[in-house]
């Protein structure tokens, strides 16, 4: 759940500006606090944050005369902010409010709208912190479940969902009523077992076509997790390929088994095999996943693969490739985030490769009281093969490619997201450089508490294993439903 995208119309946190201390004088900036109050009464938020800033202006003019209205202001100013989406204003707003928060009652207030700007800002980590003190006040507990939910510790947050409201009925406004419902329908959704189906189809100018069919059943159990974070989920499943090209068709048929895990709030890894047939060839597959992140600021993944390349000349070459990478990302708050993998790849066919992918992605940008966020970010590709035999994949010696993408995201709902990138960039392939683009976009829901669905469908004209070079394009589509039994 991208709790972001919890936006409802009253509010975003649990402040209740109207219990902060205000000035009893009657000087501008507690005017325009008053203002401001009465326009979030009116649900206008934008007219609040108007005048919230305006008291924050006064204050700023004589902050010894105005000392005692800064919380009141700063506070309003987080409550609107985090209404209209302005994420990263709210956050400001609030983290400033705390060390004024002085009484017991405003500390705990304002920590959980801080907490509220974290999660909204990607941080979840630290808004789980912010509020463990207060677990035992419903709006804190709300929050940290929310948190704790984004961080896969589900058990954890349905401990918090019924600290929030013992009886099952959240006892509170009605915004935060439906918040908390919001809430538990995702965290039950999570510990259920379900049945996973999938599908892709992707076709390129080469006229080599993918279809792949696969369905899972993921059930949670004990060992391996820690279970006052989650349950661990074992999985088992198949998956149906069928490969053409204007030359052949040929199709693969695997059965895997596995499981995730989540033995400490540090760590949280997926071990996935199988064995795969196609005519007269036999192959294991593997899929393993390990995520290592201490903080919101930090953190380091590895990954090892081991599959097929699906085209009709490798498969009948019986070409598997053996991925292993290594990762992490770093996060500068308020500018945004840096991560790099290393990926070394063992082809059957005895060629190696050696690459490195950059992404840098600044943080994104709120569009006022629309649901809205716009971001960029860089993206960097470079690999190295030592062989360049063929085998049925493309295959340069020296490859790099380099895209800006444009992004935007939109929350339909509390439920649904879509987001959208458009990639624009070159790519250089044994010394030929040729522009290419990218466009993909993913669309994800939840239908509580019936289903999950995952929508995603891309053009691209980059080189892949499939094909590459001037004039190359690739379309595709997929989508996967998760039904919970």
């Amino acid at each position: 759940m991208k709790s972001g995208s919890l936006a409802l119309a009253g509010g975003l946190c649990a402040l209740a500006v109207s219990q902060l201390a205000l000035a009893e004088h009657d000087t501008t900036p507690a005017r325009d606090i008053r203002a401001g109050r009465l326009a979030l009464q009116q649900n206008h938020p934008q007219a609040a944050l108007n005048a919230f800033n305006s008291a924050l202006e006064g204050i700023q003019m004589a902050p010894e005369r105005y000392s005692s209205d800064l919380l009141a202001a700063l506070s309003g100013k987080g409550y609107a902010a985090l209404w209209l989406g302005n994420d990263h204003q709210a956050y400001s707003a609030y983290a400033r409010a705390l060390p004024l928060a002085r009484k017991p009652k405003d500390r705990k207030v304002v920590s959980t709208g801080l907490a509220r700007a974290l999660i909204a800002n990607g941080r979840p980590i630290a808004a789980y912190n912010q509020v463990k003190p207060y677990l035992q006040d419903a709006p804190a507990a709300l929050q940290s479940a929310i948190a704790a939910n984004l961080l896969n510790w589900n058990n954890t947050a349905a401990q918090d969902l019924a600290s929030a409201a013992p009886t099952g009925v959240y006892e509170g406004p009605d915004w935060q009523a439906r918040l908390f419902r919001i809430t538990r329908n995702y965290v039950d959704f999570a510990l259920r077992p379900k049945l996973r189906l999938g599908f892709h189809y992707s076709s390129d100018s080469d006229s080599n076509i993918n279809q792949v069919y696969s369905a899972d059943a993921l059930w949670p159990g004990q060992w391996l997790s820690a279970a006052k974070l989650n349950p661990t989920f074992w999985q088992a499943g198949l998956q149906q390929t069928q490969v053409s090209d204007p030359t052949g068709q040929v199709g693969l048929s695997a059965i895997r088994a596995g499981w995730t895990a989540v033995p400490n709030r540090n760590w949280q890894y997926t071990v996935l095999g199988g064995l795969g047939t196609s005519r007269n060839w036999t192959y294991a597959t593997v899929h393993a996943l390990a995520l290592y992140q201490p903080s919101d600021s930090w953190g380091l993944d590895a990954s090892a693969d081991r599959e097929p390349i699906r085209t009709y000349a490798a498969v009948q070459n019986h070409i598997l490739v053996n991925t292993l990478s290594f990762g992490g990302f770093g996060r500068l708050r308020d500018i945004g985030t840096l991560s790099a993998t290393y990926f070394h790849q063992s082809f059957s066919d005895n060629n190696q490769r050696n690459g490195l992918v950059i992404r840098a992605t600044p943080e994104f940008l709120s569009l006022g009281r629309w649901p809205i966020s716009l971001g960029v970010q860089g993206y960097y590709r470079q690999y190295h093969s030592s062989t360049v035999p063929y085998s049925g994949y493309f295959n340069p010696r020296n490859y790099r490619e380099a895209l800006g993408y444009l992004i935007y995201v939109q929350k339909f709902s509390p439920y649904w997201t879509l987001r959208f990138y458009s990639g624009f960039g070159s790519q250089t392939i044994d010394g030929a450089t040729s522009g290419v683009q990218d466009y993909f976009g993913t669309l994800t829901g939840l239908i509580a508490p019936y289903c999950a669905i995952s929508l995603t469908g891309g053009y691209s004209t980059i080189a892949n294993a499939y094909g590459g070079g001037p004039g190359y394009h690739r379309s595709y589509f997929g989508g996967e439903i998760s039904i919970p039994f």
